[in-house]
């Protein structure tokens, strides 16, 4: 509940009381499991970020057998999926955060996208056939899920020229990001700005 409050009315523009009303809860109870209105809204920022793409699905997915090539298959089947069959709302609280982050977004980056990040650089690396340390890994990651990242900002029930993408079923537009992604990423071995 807190969470679609959170999406309809912005981090500032949202009350513990209002959150309360909704959930139709003391807000003594709201305080006594999240200590504050701050603590509530890091939990649900915490419930969006799961909702994307857990750390576990990420740690297995790069330490299982399969090739670099159908691990990254693996993981836009998964993120788009999650994406389409979200509720709004946990979107539109992303998007929020991202483009006016909150002081909670230090916080997410620290505990949930750095490890996210990392884990998919592993994945990518593997995929590129370069160490994971390599200077050009940020640009990669970046580029790779960048699709991705503008379906997370993007409002799907405004008219925008990506509008068309939440409607497409998600195993075709997965694995027209998947080939996008690795077609990039089989171009690296020619990358010349890396020596």
């Amino acid at each position: 509940m807190a969470g679609r409050v959170f999406a309809e009315h912005g981090y500032h523009g949202t009350t513990s009381k209002a959150i309360s009303e909704r959930a139709k809860v003391n807000m003594a109870a709201v305080n006594y499991h999240f200590e504050s209105r701050d603590g509530l809204y890091l939990a649900v920022l915490k419930e969006v970020h799961h909702r994307f793409m857990s750390l576990d699905f990420l740690h297995k997915l790069s330490d299982s057998p399969l090739p670099p090539a159908e691990k990254l298959r693996h993981f836009f089947e998964a993120l788009v999926r999650h994406i389409l069959e979200s509720d709004s709302w946990a979107i539109r609280v992303w998007a929020r955060e991202v483009l006016a982050p909150t002081s909670m977004f230090e916080k997410i980056a620290r505990e949930d996208i750095w490890p996210k990040f990392d884990a998919l650089a592993d994945i990518i690396a593997a995929g590129a056939d370069i160490k994971v340390d390599d200077p050009r890994m940020p640009r990669l990651v970046v580029s790779t899920i960048a699709p991705c990242l503008i379906m997370l900002i993007t409002n799907r029930d405004t008219d925008t020229p990506v509008q068309s993408l939440y409607t497409t079923p998600s195993v075709k537009l997965a694995e027209g990001f998947w080939r996008f992604a690795m077609a990039g990423l089989s171009q690296i071995a020619d990358d010349e700005d890396s020596q």
